[in-house]
């Protein structure tokens, strides 16, 4: 029998479904609205009126075209996270274990981020907040995984998903400040066999049902479920409930491991010193009064965690070990006083109905241009079809009656060019509005290299607040990486590349001897395997910065067109050309520019030589290197190579 008496954690996720059913506009419309246009369900939102049910249904997706810019430019650079001593920041003596310390978490933050494939997580979330205006990222302990394949027997790893921003509910909605927050709710559905399961694992008591109503989930997709689910076999929706919990516990000195102390003072403001069992004062060694001692408390705060449904606790209370909650948070764009942010798509809605719709209204006008509507007389025509490609005869015409008399076509009228120009200019200023122009592509032709910068320079401004946004979202997770590393690791192998000094091997394969009889010896890098104790990440102050590194496919691509443009305009020779073009599209890139400089300085010796003379004069590995280079640079050499034969 089902009975709904209601968890503390279903409680407080009814109270954040009602905030989310309040806002203006609703929040579960808006995302629902949202990822139906920019996956280009885009007519389903739209009211069906007989008049548009009669219109054609074109999707001239200028959102996703948008969206993909957008986040392409700005995961356009790779971005790695490094942790430093707090002491060195502050301008202080950083002391050898911070520094150590610091490395070691660089390392394993490093591993972590491939573990995840966080490129791709990256630019996954930013999807997510272009379309519902938020992205989350949620961390949990594997006591269960293996890291390394199971290095040294070692058990345990840290584990990252995303969750849609309509998931997640902050206790204070006024705020989009995690860890100012009093609790923070995720929510997710799984089988309900899965979290029978997972009760009793925890021996926990009560039932769980299968859900009945999904219309509140995100996107489509979370509302369809498999055909004949039932109360056994169905999902059922399950609420994480995160809170902090302040306790005391001892200071410890980073450096040495030990607990920290401090004398005890009387009421008057005295030190109490030590005695025996006699009431006489404790000596030292120095014949000092001995001065009674504590520990050095200080006050933290503990994320606890509770899993519930709507009937039934699967645990409660749970004591996480970490200080921060496992949850980092962004916005797309802020909004005052509200934990969601706003969307890119949201704006984009209003610009992308207009388009399609008056698309729609030409492309109708067309059709009824083509297939214009006919009128006819009923009297002698009985049955009558306006399909295409059909036949009418008609009977009993009177002398002198013209066929026109019987019927006709009805011609609309004459579509404005204005409607076509509208069309464009809707197109063109939302991409414009938006920043999405061709000058982030390179693709535009100025007549110098300082005014494709500016450009390139004044596209990027509508994104910075959003790349900074990321650059928060990023160093968070960095912050949450350590403080579940010195809560679960403990000692454990760490893999990170390090400088070692290694002898010198010649070509017979023994280590080479100098003139003063020692191994020759070189610093190389090498990945190696140390042991690290991650506790004392819970006494020392180590901060994490972003550090933004090469930039990738995508500015590469725009790098590429804007140095085809210039080579074209023959602002740029080929050498020129070559020395910008990123490393990574032409291999041995330096090897071809050096065998360039070299023909060029030998034609310049015999007064010239033709394209073909040249090319017959490269070698096997420059030829193939020419060949692998741009068209435009292709040609460019060529005429640069006949010009100077001439």
């Amino acid at each position: 029998m089902r009975q709904n008496n209601g968890t503390k954690a279903w409680e407080l996720y009814e109270q954040g479904r009602r905030y989310n059913n309040s806002l203006v506009p609703n929040q579960y419309r808006l995302v629902n609205t949202n990822i139906d246009f920019f996956a280009g369900n885009q007519w389903r939102n739209i009211p069906q009126t007989e008049a548009m049910a009669r219109l054609p249904k074109p999707v001239f997706n200028i959102i996703k075209r948008v969206t993909s810019l957008f986040v392409a430019s700005l995961t356009s650079a790779r971005f790695k996270l490094q942790f430093f001593p707090l002491s060195d920041y502050a301008g202080g003596n950083v002391r050898e274990p911070e520094e150590n310390a610091a490395a070691f978490a660089t390392a394993e933050v490093e591993n972590l981020l491939e573990k995840f494939k966080m490129e791709y997580r990256v630019r996954e979330a930013l999807y997510d907040g272009a379309q519902t205006g938020d992205y989350c990222a949620h961390f949990w302990w594997d006591p269960d995984a293996a890291p390394y394949g199971g290095a040294e027997g070692h058990r345990g790893e840290i584990q990252m998903e995303l969750v849609d921003g309509i998931n997640v509910m902050f206790g204070n909605p006024n705020d989009a400040r995690v860890e100012q927050q009093p609790y923070i709710l995720l929510l997710g559905r799984a089988p309900v066999e899965q979290l029978r399961e997972e009760m009793r694992r925890w021996k926990a008591k009560g039932e769980i049902y299968a859900d009945r109503e999904l219309k509140e989930q995100a996107g489509i997709g979370g509302k369809t479920e498999l055909e004949g689910s039932g109360e056994e076999d169905g999902k059922a929706l399950y609420v994480y409930l995160y809170t902090k919990v302040p306790v005391w516990e001892p200071a410890v000195d980073a450096a040495t491991g030990e607990i920290l102390q401090e004398p005890v003072f009387d009421k008057n403001g005295d030190a109490v010193l030590e005695t025996d069992e006699k009431g006489n004062v404790l000596l030292d060694a120095f014949g000092e009064p001995v001065v009674k001692t504590r520990d050095v408390m200080r006050r933290v705060e503990r994320v606890h965690v509770t899993k519930a449904t709507r009937d039934a606790v699967i645990f409660e209370d749970v004591d996480t070990g970490l200080s921060r909650y496992p949850i980092a948070w962004g916005n797309w764009e802020r909004q005052k006083n509200q934990y969601h942010g706003r969307a890119l798509v949201t704006g984009l809605v209003p610009n992308q109905i207009f388009i399609n719709m008056m698309f729609a209204m030409a492309m109708r006008h067309l059709q009824l241009m083509g297939f214009p509507k006919t009128v006819y007389n009923a009297d002698l025509i009985g049955n009558w079809s306006n399909e295409i490609g059909q036949a009418i005869g008609v009977r009993g015409l009177q002398p002198g009656q013209s066929i026109s008399q019987v019927a006709y076509n009805l011609q609309p009228a004459d579509m404005s060019n204005q409607i076509l120009t509208v069309i464009d200019r809707a197109i063109a200023y939302t991409k414009d509005c938006m920043g999405a122009t061709d000058a982030q592509l390179g693709n535009v032709k100025p007549d110098n290299t300082s005014a494709i910068m500016v450009l390139q320079s004044n596209a990027e401004v509508p994104l910075e607040n959003i790349r900074a946004g990321l650059h928060e979202w990023i160093e968070d997770i960095g912050a949450i990486l350590l403080d579940m590393m010195g809560a679960y690791y403990g000692e454990r192998p760490v893999v990170r590349e390090k400088e070692l000094e290694e002898p010198v091997i010649g070509a017979d394969g023994n280590p080479v001897i100098g003139a003063d009889g020692r191994m020759e010896t070189q610093k190389v890098v090498r990945r190696v395997m140390e042991p690290f104790d991650f506790g004392v990440f819970r006494q020392l102050w180590l901060r994490v910065r972003a550090d933004v590194g090469a930039a990738s496919q995508f500015s590469e691509i725009a790098t590429t067109q804007t140095l085809d443009n210039l080579r074209a305009a023959g602002v740029l020779d080929i050498v020129q050309y070559l020395e910008r073009v990123p490393e990574r599209l032409i291999p041995r890139k330096q090897e071809l520019i050096e065998a360039l400089k070299k023909q060029e300085s030998g034609t310049a010796k015999t007064g010239g030589q033709g394209a073909e003379q040249m090319l017959g004069a490269m070698s096997g590995n420059t030829q193939t290197r020419y060949h692998a280079l741009p068209r435009a640079a292709r040609s460019a050499l060529q005429r640069q190579t006949a010009m100077r034969s001439r």
